[in-house]
């Protein structure tokens, strides 16, 4: 398992656990101090992800937030997809 954080300028604490198995995202955790409407929607945007390739997180973080009615405090869309690629480097 492979763990990035990500401090946000002038916002939030992001911190992403993932697991790549041949390319493909096995296991995604998404934690930190942000805030999330509705708040089991991280929990979908972890099942988004799992299973997938790894090499896609850029556009699958954007279709899952440019569908659905998610508000966030202190991040973005994009800051998620940046923490998440952050682990493939660690």
């Amino acid at each position: 398992m492979k763990r990035a954080e990500y401090k946000v300028p002038g916002g939030k604490l992001l911190v992403a656990d993932t697991e790549v198995k041949e390319g493909v995202l096995t296991t995604v955790k998404v934690m930190g101090d942000f805030f999330m409407h509705p708040e089991e929607a991280i929990n979908d945007l972890e099942d988004a992800l799992s299973g997938k390739d790894a090499s896609q997180i850029d556009e699958i973080v954007e279709e899952f937030f440019g569908g659905k009615e998610i508000t966030l405090f202190g991040v973005s869309a994009k800051d998620f997809a940046h923490v998440l690629k952050l682990t493939l480097d660690s």
